[in-house]
């Protein structure tokens, strides 16, 4: 095998790979579970779940079950674990169960806050489990 040979395979080797590292740009990626975000669950989401037919209750128990279970501080002194408190377009509306009252079909999108967050938006009415806070279709954001 002559340097000529041994200098086109390589080039082409390189050539391979580069190639295969940046695909072209008008490919389209379908959106995977490492992409969605852990605190937010939009209407697409639900709806491609097909979760949508149903209560809030049921779609979040389902896509984002790490939600519905009791947070907070559990020491000397405190009142123990809370589940977070439910707000729907910046309201308080309820407890975990309240969601069994909202349609998911309705639902623009939702997004969970942990105690810290949910602390510094919604003050000292969130407690100590957190907030789901739901916005409805056609809310302001």
């Amino acid at each position: 095998m002559s340097i000529k040979h041994v200098y086109i395979v390589v080039l082409t080797g390189l050539f391979g790979c580069m190639s295969a590292s940046n695909p072209p740009k008008d490919v389209s990626v379908a959106p995977t579970a490492s992409t969605r975000k852990s605190n937010f669950l939009t209407f697409d989401e639900i709806a491609a779940a097909r979760a949508d037919d149903g209560n809030l209750y049921v779609a979040i128990n389902r896509l984002r079950p790490n939600w519905m279970v009791a947070h907070g501080v559990a020491g000397q002194g405190s009142a123990g674990l809370e589940f977070p408190a439910v707000y729907v377009d910046g309201q308080q509306y309820g407890d975990l169960e309240s969601l069994k009252s909202l349609n998911a079909y309705h639902i623009g999108d939702v997004t969970y806050y942990d105690v810290t967050q949910a602390g510094a938006r919604f003050g000292i009415r969130a407690g100590t489990g957190g907030v789901i806070d739901v916005r409805t279709k056609g809310a302001k954001p």
